[in-house]
């Protein structure tokens, strides 16, 4: 596979990454989607008790995203450069620091949860769901989590399908325990929880063990001490950084959101906009499907000063995200009713979340290609413009906005808001993607000299 990503034809091999990449990612998708569709039936204040406590997931997926993205960019890189040692290294590393972070994340919320859940203005009726679930996914995650945070490199080195199968086996299998154990045994919402921690420790164990013991792998798992372990765990910290310190910002821009939605509506008004969110979530995935097809690409060709081969793939990865995104928009506008339909029955629910989803995701033309862009200039090390152009679309714009808009329209600005972010950050990094095309061809033209 590394000789491929420097020769292959370069659109037949971001297919080939980017169709297992994004199956692999809708599959992982299909965790919460297929626990909001179960828990939905069983209250629909059980969607408010999973969206009240999304911040808490979010952060913890920032430390998955810290560790996993960076080691990735990092493995990607060194196989490039010929490093087959370093990129070892490097794997080994974000197995380590993975679990520690988990552990202490896992403890220190345990500890703080009653603080913690009062904070984000969990109401008495929601309290106790809220409770039950949050507290068996940070827990188990010490040992499902770690899985996810390596399955980044796996797809790295170019082993995109052994990642989509696993995604898609743990899937399938949490889609078979979430109705026996809401339903069948009678444990509501923290059957949910466990449904999704035992499926996610079964991927965990896969992976470590085609890590170690996989055929064709070009780098291997190999627990012990690791030459240079301080400036390699810079390295990953550092390629890491954008896509962190993007999900600390979203934590407490979706605290911010949930405290302006409970203000300025109610509890229903929430469990409305956690429906959008699945439904954008699911989409996001296969854009980062899309992403993560063109990571490998641009990486090694970055490392081995292929530019051309790296302005193509990204080019391409541009328009077909485009496309997608232009797919579901239409969707959105003119048949809304199809997407909410499968996560309530509740009427007044329904509606509601129909008439906001229009404004709410308006803007999702534009934001493949603000996503494709913003995590380009991750994959090729340059991390601070990356957490730039991703700190615009996730903060930034959208709280100044709904200060401004939700005072005077209610929950009407807040879903405006977001449209109104999109629009700006979408605009600024097409036009930052568009003086990187251009630099990309100067540098293949000094190439070639």
């Amino acid at each position: 596979m590394q000789d491929k990503l420097g020769t292959a034809k370069v659109n037949r091999l971001l297919w080939e990454l980017s169709l297992p990449a994004i199956l692999g990612m809708l599959s992982s998708a299909i965790f919460n989607v297929v626990d909001r569709i179960f828990v939905g039936r069983v209250d629909p204040l059980a969607l408010t008790a999973v969206g009240i406590t999304m911040p808490i997931q979010i952060l913890q997926m920032a430390l998955v995203l810290l560790i996993g993205v960076g080691s990735s960019t990092l493995v990607s890189i060194k196989l490039g450069e010929g490093k087959q040692q370093e990129a070892e290294g490097v794997l080994t590393l974000a197995l380590k620091y993975i679990v520690i972070a988990m552990a202490v994340f896992a403890i220190g919320f345990t500890l703080l949860c009653e603080p913690i859940l009062k904070l984000l203005s969990v109401s008495k009726e929601v309290l106790p769901m809220a409770r039950s679930y949050i507290l068996i996914i940070i827990i188990g995650g010490v040992v499902g989590i770690p899985g996810y945070c390596l399955n980044n490199s796996m797809r790295a080195v170019g082993k995109a399908g052994v990642s989509m199968r696993i995604i898609l086996i743990t899937s399938v299998l949490n889609m078979i325990l979430d109705p026996i154990f809401i339903f069948g045994f009678g444990w509501g919402i923290a059957g949910a929880a466990i449904a999704t921690v035992l499926s996610q420790f079964v991927l965990t164990v896969y992976i470590l063990w085609y890590f170690k013991r996989g055929k064709g792998m070009p780098v291997r798992l190999k627990l012990g001490r690791v030459a240079g372990e301080y400036k390699l765990f810079i390295q990953i910290l550092r390629n890491g950084s954008p896509s962190f310190f993007v999900q600390v910002l979203a934590t407490f821009v979706n605290v911010f959101i949930n405290w302006s939605l409970l203000r300025y509506g109610s509890d229903l008004d929430l469990a409305g906009v956690t429906i959008i969110s699945t439904v954008f979530s699911f989409y996001h995935m296969v854009v980062f499907g899309i992403v993560q097809g063109n990571q490998p690409i641009c990486g090694y060709n970055w490392g081995a000063k292929q530019y051309g081969r790296v302005s193509l793939s990204l080019r391409l990865s541009l328009l077909y995200a485009f496309g997608l995104s232009l797919i579901l928009f239409l969707v959105i506008q003119l048949c809304p009713g199809v997407l909410v339909g499968m996560f309530t029955s509740d009427a007044e629910l329904a509606v509601l979340t129909e008439r906001a989803m229009k404004v709410y995701l308006s803007m999702i033309p534009l934001i493949g290609l603000q996503t494709v862009s913003a995590q380009y200039y991750q994959s090729v090390g340059r991390a601070r413009l990356s957490t730039i152009l991703s700190f615009l679309r996730y903060g930034v714009i959208l709280v100044p906005a709904v200060l401004l808009a939700a005072p005077r329209f209610g929950v009407n600005g807040i879903y405006a808001s977001y449209a109104v972010s999109d629009l700006i950050a979408s605009l600024v990094a097409v036009g930052c993607i568009l003086v990187e095309l251009r630099r990309l061809r100067a540098l293949e033209r000094a190439a070639d000299l």
